[in-house]
This record gives C-alpha cells, sequence and structure tokens, in this order.
C-alpha cells in the first residue's frame, strides 16, 4: 500500500481558495468602480445643469439686448405692447444644446385696477410707473420687461427638450438731470453774467475754443478749485476747467463711492500742478458718455400748472411753512395769502405779465437790486416743505432764505420721507446777495460791502434747473466771502453761473446729491429733450416674475 504524501494532501484540501480569493477581488473592484460612476454621473449631471443655468440666463439677457436694439430703433417701440416667442439665440448651438429667449411687457404698479396690461390704447398709463390713489411709484417715469431664457436639447422635430429656464426683470429708463447732482451744457460763464455790456469777451475764451459756432456771445472758463467737493455723480457736455493750488484741488464724487464723472475732458486752467480727486472706481473722468440735452423751455409746467395747480402772473413771493404757503403778490390774485394750501397736483408757475419783464438781468447791482420787476416771472422762494412741491417760473427763481426740510440730523445731513421740492426757471435760479455802495455794474470798488440781510452758508434742500441760463449768486464778485453754498439736491443748468470769487466774495461750494432722486423726483420735474431709453436695473426672479 502506498502513502500520499502529507504535502499533496494538504495541496488539494486548499485547492478552492484561490477562486474566493479572485471573487472578493472582482466584487471588491466592480463595487469601486459603481462608486466612482456614480459619483462622475452625479458631477457630469450637475455639471450639465451649472452650464444648462448659465446658457439660460445668457439668453435671458440676450431677449433684453434686442428689445433694447428695438428701442434704439425705435424710442416708441414700448408702447406697442410686443412680446416674443420663443426665439433662438444666434449661434447658439453647442455641445448638443440651443437657446432661445422671450420677452413681454409687465404692468405698471400704478396701472388702472381694471387695465393690469400693457394696452396700446393707453400705454403710458399701463406701462409707466406713476401716481395711482394718491401714491407715487417708487421708481416713476419707468417701464419693465420680463425676459425669460432656455436651454434645451432639441428633437429632430425641432421641440426643445426637458428646457432650464431663468428669467429676469429689465427696468428701462430715460437720461434725467436728476440723475447728478451736478450738469451743465457749457462750462463757461452765462453770457448774461458777462460785465461788457454788449456781451462780448474782451479775452479768448474757453467756449470759443469748444464752440466755435457760439460765435462772442460767451465768457470765460469758471475754475473748480481746492475746496469744491461735488459730493455725487456729475455730468458736463463740456470740458472742466480745473485750478489747483499747494498741491491741492477740487474733488469730484463722494469719498468710498462709485459716482459717475462725465463730461468731455478736463484741462489745467492755471499755472500749478493740474490736481483733482475722482472717486469712482476708475479715478478717472469719464469721457465717453452719452450727451443729455436740455429742453428749450418749460413751458410744459405752465400747462400742467394750468390745472389742478397755481399759476401766478409777476412777482410773487412764496415762504414754505410745512405743508402750507404763504403768497403774496404784486398785484392782487387768487390763492394767497398766510395760509395757502399745497397745490392738488404739486406744481406752481408764476408767468410774466402780457406787457412784458422790463428788465434784462445780469448778476450786478444795476439789475439785480430787486425793484422794478413787478410784471416779471419771477419768484422769491424760501422756507420750509414738507410736502412735494415743483416751483417753476417764466423768468428767475431767487431763494432769499435758506429752503429747508425735514433731515436725518442737522442742517446738511440727509433728507427723510418723500418729499422734494423742484425749482425749474426758464431763465436763472439766483441765490439772493444785495450789496451796498458797488461803485458800477462792472466793478465792485472798495466801499462796496454785503447787505445785512445777505446770507451767511445757506441751505438749500432742493431740484434745480435753470433751463435757459444759470445757478447763480447776485453780486458774486463783491463783498466779504458768506461762507459756504450748501446743496441738498441736484444743481442742472446751460451755463455755469458763478457762486463767488475765490478766496474774496460769495461762496465755497458744498453740493451733495439726493440719492432718492435716482429712483423719485419732484412732481413733473422736467426730463431731457433725448428720448433714449436704456436699462437701469436688471433683477433676477424665479419663473414667475
Amino acid at each position: 500500500m502506498t502513502s500520499t504524501p502529507i504535502s499533496g494532501r494538504r495541496w488539494r484540501d486548499e485547492s478552492g481558495v484561490t477562486v474566493l480569493l479572485a471573487l472578493f477581488v472582482l466584487t471588491l473592484t466592480t463595487l469601486i468602480l459603481g462608486a466612482v460612476y456614480q459619483a462622475v454621473t452625479a458631477d457630469t449631471q450637475g455639471t450639465r445643469n451649472n452650464l444648462d443655468q448659465t446658457r439660460a440666463l445668457a439668453a435671458a439677457q440676450a431677449g433684453i439686448s434686442q428689445y433694447t436694439y428695438q428701442l434704439n430703433q425705435n424710442p416708441n417701440y414700448w408702447q406697442q405692447c410686443k412680446s416674443s416667442g420663443q426665439v433662438a439665440v444666434p449661434n447658439s448651438t453647442d455641445g448638443g444644446s440651443t437657446e432661445y429667449y422671450s420677452y413681454k411687457p409687465i404692468p405698471a404698479t400704478t396701472a388702472p385696477l381694471n387695465d393690469q396690461k400693457c394696452d396700446t390704447a393707453n400705454p403710458a398709463g399701463t406701462m409707466i410707473e406713476g401716481t395711482a390713489n394718491g401714491a407715487t411709484s417708487a421708481a416713476p417715469g419707468t417701464f419693465r420687461i420680463e425676459s425669460t431664457g432656455y436651454s434645451c436639447a432639441v428633437s429632430s422635430g425641432g421641440t426643445c427638450l426637458n428646457p432650464i429656464s431663468r428669467s429676469i426683470v429689465a427696468q428701462f429708463k430715460q437720461p434725467s438731470f436728476l440723475n447728478y447732482v451736478y450738469y451743465t451744457d457749457y462750462e463757461t460763464i452765462d453770457p448774461a453774467a458777462l460785465y461788457n455790456p454788449n456781451n462780448t469777451p474782451t479775452e479768448p475764451t474757453d467756449c470759443a475754443v469748444h464752440y466755435p459756432n457760439r460765435g462772442q456771445d460767451c465768457g470765460g472758463a469758471i475754475d473748480f478749485v481746492a475746496g469744491d467737493n461735488i459730493n455725487g455723480p456729475l455730468h458736463s457736455e463740456d470740458t472742466l476747467a480745473v485750478c489747483s493750488s499747494n498741491g491741492q484741488g477740487p474733488v469730484f464724487g463722494r469719498a468710498g463711492g462709485n459716482d459717475a464723472v462725465e463730461a468731455a475732458g478736463v484741462y489745467n486752467n492755471c499755472s500749478g500742478s493740474l490736481v483733482y480727486t475722482v472717486n469712482n472706481s476708475s479715478g478717472a473722468i469719464n469721457t465717453q458718455a452719452p450727451s443729455i440735452t436740455p429742453p428749450p423751455t418749460n413751458s410744459q409746467l405752465l400747462s400742467v400748472a394750468t390745472t389742478n395747480g397755481y399759476v401766478y402772473t409777476g412777482r410773487t413771493t412764496i415762504v414754505l411753512n410745512g405743508n402750507t404757503m404763504s403768497v403774496t403778490t404784486a398785484t392782487a390774485q387768487s390763492n394767497t395769502g398766510t395760509t395757502v394750501a399745497w397745490p392738488a397736483n404739486g406744481v406752481i408757475y408764476v408767468k410774466t405779465a402780457s406787457s412784458g419783464c422790463p428788465i434784462t438781468y445780469t448778476p450786478f447791482t444795476a439789475n439785480a437790486d430787486y425793484t422794478g420787476d413787478n410784471n416779471c416771472g419771477n419768484v422769491y422762494v424760501s422756507g420750509n416743505y414738507t410736502k412735494a412741491l415743483t416751483i417753476a417760473s417764466d423768468n428767475d427763481i431767487i431763494i432769499n432764505g435758506n429752503i429747508t426740510t425735514t433731515t436725518s440730523g442737522a442742517l446738511g445731513t440727509a433728507p427723510v420721507g418723500s418729499q422734494m421740492l423742484g425749482l425749474v426757471a426758464n431763465d436763472f435760479v439766483r441765490v439772493y446777495h444785495p450789496v451796498t455802495n458797488r461803485q458800477s455794474s462792472s466793478q465792485c470798488g472798495n466801499n462796496a460791502a454785503n447787505s445785512s440781510d445777505s446770507l451767511n452758508n445757506p441751505y438749500i434742500y432742493a431740484a434745480i434747473l435753470a433751463v435757459n441760463h444759470s445757478f447763480i449768486v447776485d453780486n458774486y464778485d463783491c463783498g466779504a466771502q458768506l461762507g459756504t453754498l450748501t446743496v441738498y439736491g441736484a444743481i442742472a443748468q446751460l451755463f455755469r453761473g458763478p457762486v463767488g470769487t475765490v478766496g474774496n466774495s460769495g461762496y465755497l461750494k458744498n453740493y451733495t446729491y439726493d440719492d432718492r432722486l435716482a429712483y423719485s423726483e419732484p412732481p413733473n420735474f422736467l426730463s431731457p429733450t433725448s428720448t433714449a431709453w436704456y436699462v437701469g436695473r436688471i433683477t433676477e426672479c424665479g419663473n414667475s416674475c
């Protein structure tokens, strides 16, 4: 009998271990590969979803761009209440997806309750944000368009399969003087403010250089100097003249902010180095901003005041007393007295008598002595207001005292509430400044002095527009310096108006933008003649905006 070796029996006993080990490794590898596959698949799906989300947003933005293009071709396009079906974004087929957009108008929040859609029979009432039931929209004069973008695969029949969508709302607005604390068309002195009685300058002028077609009807440039602070956005159609001193210059824009500073350029108008500060993200003046054109007249406000407003004729004095006012006129008229109620539509217009205004204004005593203007459409304004109001004049508005409103603190701090004051003159908006012993219309003389009722460090809370002339200080070149002229609001003027002479007379400037003017305005404040619309704000929302 032959015996089997012990070692041989051991190998036969362990013959199934290799198979089990192989099965274990195979199972483990399968599980790992499955987990990796699941992770990669999930990540791929997430990446695909993110890509489709991005494409859908880009498509929605393309819809707004297309609508803006239509507005640029026809500024009244919004009145047609146009919507679009799904439109393929050109050249968007890639990676198996195609992007589409559609857009539609959104009715104004102030649209009539029985007309809650864009109505071609009443486009302004149903689309343009305005006033309804005694309440004013937060964004008057604007309208909104909703654009929805889609990203999807396309079937052989052209059907959008499993679309991913995103929706945005664009608010369209028109250029406004109220977008700026400071606006001018010409950075040169107003022709009416020249010493020469024939309005002929005696030396080369900035106006003549930049506007040769104006001939000899404009004076020299007015400088921005050290100590001048423009605390808000600025726009000028002209080139800014800067005169620095001791290494310091003017400041354009608010510190730490991003105010628009727009002009044709800037140049050094004195012998020292050119020094100025621009407080925005670029630290530079934008020389490519679109032009803004002032209207030729404020006569449309006369039409507005004729219905549910007040119209006065000849010299008128208004003292604001909260939500009433004291009104006196050169001749007996209605709606005068010490407690006159606010006009129903918030608009007052002072017009010239039919016999005409006998005075041709210059800021010097010969025509700035505050007499002889009984027939002129001049209004003298001061006081405190707690309701919205616009005061317009056929000729000049003369500010003969502080004009204030409710603020968050002391004078010079931000106004609060919804009350706003608009001052819109066909000619000048002037700061009252009588002087004594002026030598002549071309010279102050050594004995000239500020009158006792001159305004020291005046405060003006208002949106100011001088349609054909300037915001100016009477007799700005005479008397001792009166401190700082503080304006909280906005100033728009055709020509620069002097408010003083450097270190000698008048006022330093402290102009601060009222940020409420970016979305609201005084009643029926005038807009530029430009009809171009632009996107003021874009907001993303869900599929149902």
